[in-house]
């Protein structure tokens, strides 16, 4: 961190950012928010991702006077991001505030940015509180939680939460996602801009890492409130996997909901794991990230195998649940360690290996086949196969 302490930020010094890639109604929505919002004077620019569709018609429909830069390809998140910060910047913007394409402000969720930006100095970055659009009274995400040596080392703090449940005040947290974010723009010019090289997923998570290692604050302003629709730029490639038969004689999961899968989410986030522990992990951080994957992967793949995903993802299924649905329940004697051997013979020789073909032909095992294409690809730090993904 620089030794002149920094100030606060007025609000027509700050340049809010829109990203767009072939999301033109979403991008009109937003910026219709924002026309009702208190903005103080700061300005929006809209970047426009490469988009193949009537995005930029759209906007100019809407506004006809909105600055829009006009990018040949997409860049994702982190390019395209650029992009307009550096615009933002060559302009003396002292704050550059990123939002997402897909949320909708609350008139009032630009001053308490700007507050908390001026009472600390330090702060380098704050991040609005994000609910979801659907069920505005809960949270979509607060803050990240940032693990180097687990199996998740990113993890999302007040999902589904209330915001009384501990995300009513202020805090200076290890990072914050991107959807809401207003940077200092002396921050940015001495941490720098985003890593390119991680195009979506994470970036964000590498910034404030940085920042923080230069001696910047990261915070989460929960009065500033913006609400997220979620999966603006790859919901589409979604999935839904073929229905699994694990324990279907149990009561449904509570508000159950279809578990989609997403290859583009999924690949892009163990791929930028491995560029995240490369670059900020120690070997002892490595080892255990290691460990956990070795450990925990295999009961991944049991419960995409058995269609128990849901189930994993609560902490409810563990090998417990694997062992009891092939060897059945434990008993007492000898007579119920005899059953139980044969079926452990059974199982193995014929039952685990019907049920892996018949999920791999399902089409099952896809979101495994990806995990494991990106954690190679990761490791071996190859490029990213953008085509494939259908991202370019």
């Amino acid at each position: 961190m620089s030794g002149a302490e920094p100030r606060g930020i007025a609000g027509r010094d700050v340049v809010i950012i829109i990203l767009n890639w072939n999301g033109g109604a979403d991008t009109v929505a937003c910026l219709e928010s924002l026309a009702a919002a208190d903005l103080q004077g700061a300005s929006v620019l809209v970047v426009d991702n490469g988009s193949r569709d009537a995005s930029i018609a759209q906007v100019r429909a809407r506004f006809p006077e909105q600055r829009i830069l006009a990018l040949p390809e997409n860049r994702g998140y982190a390019g395209g991001n650029n992009a307009g910060m550096r615009a933002a910047l060559a302009e003396g913007a002292a704050g550059v505030l990123l939002l997402n394409n897909d949320t909708r402000v609350a008139p009032d969720f630009l001053g308490p940015l700007l507050g908390a930006m001026g009472d600390s100095p330090r702060s380098g970055a704050v991040a609005s509180a994000i609910f979801r659009l659907d069920r505005p009274e809960l949270l979509d995400v607060a803050y990240l939680d940032v693990h180097l040596h687990e199996r998740f080392p990113v993890q999302l703090r007040g999902v589904n939460s209330l915001a009384s449940e501990g995300f009513d005040r202020r805090l200076e947290v290890g990072a914050v996602p991107g959807c809401s974010l207003l940077l200092r723009a002396e921050t940015l010019r001495e941490v720098g801009l985003f890593d390119e090289a991680y195009f979506a997923y994470h970036e964000d998570v590498d910034w404030c890492l940085r920042a923080r290692a230069a001696g910047w604050g990261i915070f989460f302003e929960p009065f500033s409130r913006v609400f997220h629709r979620g999966s603006g730029s790859t919901g589409r490639f979604s999935r839904q996997p073929p229905t699994g038969t694990w324990n279907a004689d149990l009561p449904g999961l509570p508000n159950a909901e279809p578990m989609p899968w997403n290859p583009v989410r999924t690949y892009l986030g163990m791929r930028n794991t491995v560029r995240l522990l490369r670059t900020h992990a120690d070997a002892h951080e490595r080892r255990l990230f290691a460990r956990a994957l070795a450990r925990e992967l295999p009961l991944e793949a049991m419960a995409l195998v058995l269609g128990a995903e849901g189930w994993l993802r609560l902490g409810r299924f563990d090998w417990h649940d694997v062992a009891r649905t092939y060897l059945g329940e434990a008993g007492d004697g000898a007579l119920s360690t005899l059953r139980r051997a044969a079926a452990l013979l059974l199982a193995a020789a014929w039952r685990v290996p019907r049920d892996v073909v018949r999920a791999v032909r399902s089409g099952r095992m896809g979101e495994l086949a990806e995990t494991l294409r990106a954690l190679r690809d990761g490791i071996l730090d190859r490029p990213l196969p953008l085509e494939r993904l259908g991202l370019r």
